[in-house]
């Protein structure tokens, strides 16, 4: 997005000199080209901020797993701090989108009984495959120490 306005803008003032001498004509000659600075740092501070936000919630976030549970600590200046039963896991799967095997990162979606957090994510985790095996060794092992049945159409016993 950032480079099509960039470009757009770049084509306005060098393919259109006719706009750029009438910007210049009324308004002085050092405004276009503070003009044109300024708007391609708009844009791209624009175009900066969400993915440098995102950036910040990840890192802010910590997961600390133990045999029994899921405990996690999330916000930036809101901290919330909340836990789930690895027993009261249903399902568990890895996604990794092209620019997270770039950067060697996962995804781990639990589907969980849990009405607090019905579809739980594990963000930006590296090694994302041994990651799940491990969680789904952890809840095998927690249903079978507990005893825990789950049947068909039910929310969990």
């Amino acid at each position: 997005m950032a480079m099509g306005i960039t470009g757009l803008v770049l084509y306005l003032v060098v393919q259109r000199p006719d706009l750029a001498q009438a910007v210049e004509q009324t308004a002085g000659s050092a405004l276009p080209g503070l003009l044109l600075v300024w708007l391609l740092a708009l844009v791209w501070l624009v175009c900066l901020v969400p993915p440098l936000f995102r950036l910040l919630v990840l890192k802010t976030t910590t997961y600390h797993i133990t045999n029994q549970r899921l405990e996690y600590t999330r916000g930036i200046l809101h901290r919330r701090r909340d836990q789930l039963e690895l027993v009261r896991i249903r399902d568990l799967s890895a996604n990794r989108t092209l620019v997270d095997r770039l950067l060697g990162i996962g995804t781990v979606i639990m589907e969980t009984v849990d009405r607090s957090h019905p579809i739980f994510r594990i963000e930006a985790q590296p090694n994302v495959y041994e990651l799940t095996d491990w969680l789904h060794q952890l809840n095998a092992d927690e249903r079978a120490r507990l005893n825990y049945r789950e049947f068909e159409g039910t929310q969990g016993v």
